[in-house]
């Protein structure tokens, strides 16, 4: 390692910024123990190494420090130049890829050879896809041995290994004991059988209240719901529906998430798209400008922890945004419900009495004439291209996507403008630096506002949903939440 990066690296052991957790970590050559840059375990200097990634450390022997749990703590998100192609080989692994996928499969997805994907990922992580991925596993294991009482079969499989023999053999190879040792020695959790409840950190600060209101505001008719401070949605998956519920633990600085699933396989998939919903792996403090002024509104949201609200179901999201184009968030809303009502798929057992419907698939959206909803001819014909661009493969929709190759797909489709590409890519390709620039309420806000947009790259969608709720936090009519204007407002 560079011996001037070492030094700063150092450097920022010793402060504990809180700046750099997720984005390095440190083994403590005397015990075999790594750690985050936050821990408040100090080691001398000269027996401390350096890695780039969780993975690293342990594919060096390491084993994750029982007081700062960097297994459990949140990923770095701030991707740039080739590295961005390991951020979307993550999120496959992550989301859609089982333990039986090849990394050709995976390499071919990103269109590069897999030769030139190891060299990435041993380039900014420090370790081969196959090992960052049992890595991942691994973490998601240990939670649930030490939150659920499932049985360590089920923990495999939910995972993502294939045989109770494999995660044993990856479980005891990488932390010198078995998963029944493991459990053994953590403290265990009460819980529902049929409810698996889990803890998902975050780095604080986090502005749940400003998320929540969000999600109120846009609920989607019988497919998800705010209550009671919970978000709750049912999920549709092959092997049958799953409900999903979330809410706040600031004084554990996480989210409790509820599951009830209907296959074990699900959870996996389903965590990884809770954490995307709600912006669990951002760090705030990397993007607050230095010279940030408390007395700014918009930088008082940023340094309050605003996230960006993400998609459950990318298409359904972007259905929304089309249908809230130059309309009220009350109108949209409204839409979105005449369109679920009329062409969703009703669900024969809700698991709550208001999550009563699923979505309207890709198919029907494709195929139906949607303008019988009342919608215009353009927004109407907007939907049925989008439809068919998802399903024919020319428009991807996932945080996996190229961003430059979605938003020109997006873009060619007619009633699609430059506001509704950057919304989208905002809320369903996991862009942090969308900037839906023509909006109405932003370019008010901006004109007020003594910092400019690129001054913030490359964080510019946390800086416009910072503006919006700055510009629309006063308004009288809705003391809930901030009102929309011509373009519907994120908050």
């Amino acid at each position: 390692m560079d011996e001037l990066f070492a030094t700063a690296l150092h450097q920022a052991l010793t402060a504990r910024d809180p700046r750099h957790d997720g984005r390095f970590y440190y083994g403590v050559t005397t015990t075999g123990i790594y750690c985050r840059p936050v821990c408040p375990a100090r080691p001398k200097p000269e027996h401390v190494r350096f890695f780039k990634s969780k993975a690293e450390a342990e594919r060096a022997g390491y084993r994750p420090c029982l007081r700062c749990r960097p297994d459990l703590s949140p990923s770095c998100s701030q991707w740039q130049g080739t590295a961005a192609v390991v951020a979307r080989a993550l999120t496959i692994m992550e989301r859609e890829a089982t333990e039986s996928d090849s990394l050709g499969v995976l390499a071919e997805r990103l269109g590069i050879s897999d030769r030139h994907l190891r060299r990435l990922f041993r380039e900014h992580l420090g370790a081969s896809p196959i090992e960052v991925a049992i890595s991942r596993r691994l973490h998601l294991a240990r939670q649930l041995l030490s939150q659920t009482s499932l049985s360590v079969t089920d923990i495999a499989l939910a995972s993502g290994f294939n045989s109770l023999r494999r995660f044993n053999d990856a479980f005891t190879g990488t932390y010198q004991r078995t998963p029944s040792e493991f459990r053994k020695a953590s403290p265990q959790q009460p819980g529902c059988p049929e409810t698996i409840t889990l803890h998902l950190p975050y780095l604080p600060p986090y502005d749940w209240n400003t998320l929540l209101r969000y999600y109120a505001r846009h609920e989607v008719f019988g497919t998800d719901v705010v209550e009671d401070g919970w978000y709750l949605r049912q999920l549709g998956t092959p092997q049958g529906p799953s409900l999903v519920r979330v809410r706040h633990l600031p004084e554990k600085a996480c989210l409790e998430v509820s599951l009830t699933l209907h296959s074990f396989s699900d959870l996996r998939p389903t965590v990884a798209a809770v954490r995307d919903a709600f912006d669990l792996d951002h760090n705030p403090l990397l993007i607050v400008p230095g010279s940030a002024e408390a007395s700014v509104p918009a930088l008082a949201a940023l340094a309050g922890g605003i996230r960006i609200p993400g998609a459950f179901d990318p298409l359904e999201i972007a259905v929304s945004v089309i249908l809230g184009q130059l309309v009220s968030t009350v109108q949209g809303r409204r839409n979105l419900q005449k369109l679920v009502e009329r062409f969703g798929t009703p669900v024969p057992n809700p698991l709550h009495p208001r999550l009563t419907h699923r979505f309207p698939t890709a198919e029907i959206l494709a195929r139906e004439d949607l303008s019988v909803l009342g919608f215009t001819k353009v927004r109407a014909a907007a939907i049925n291209e989008l439809a068919r661009a998802f399903l024919e493969g020319r428009l991807t929709l996932s945080r996996s996507c190229d961003l430059a190759a979605t938003r020109q797909a997006l873009a060619r489709i007619r009633g699609i403008g430059p506001w509704t590409v950057e919304m989208i890519a905002l809320r369903c390709l996991g862009d942090p630096d969308a900037f839906p620039a023509t909006d109405l309420v932003l370019a008010r806000a901006l004109a007020a506002s003594p910092f400019r947009p690129d001054e913030l790259r490359p964080w510019r969608g946390y800086f416009a949903l910072a503006l919006w709720k700055a510009q629309t936090a006063g308004d009288a009519h809705d003391t809930t939440s901030p009102a929309s204007g011509p373009e519907r407002s994120l908050t």
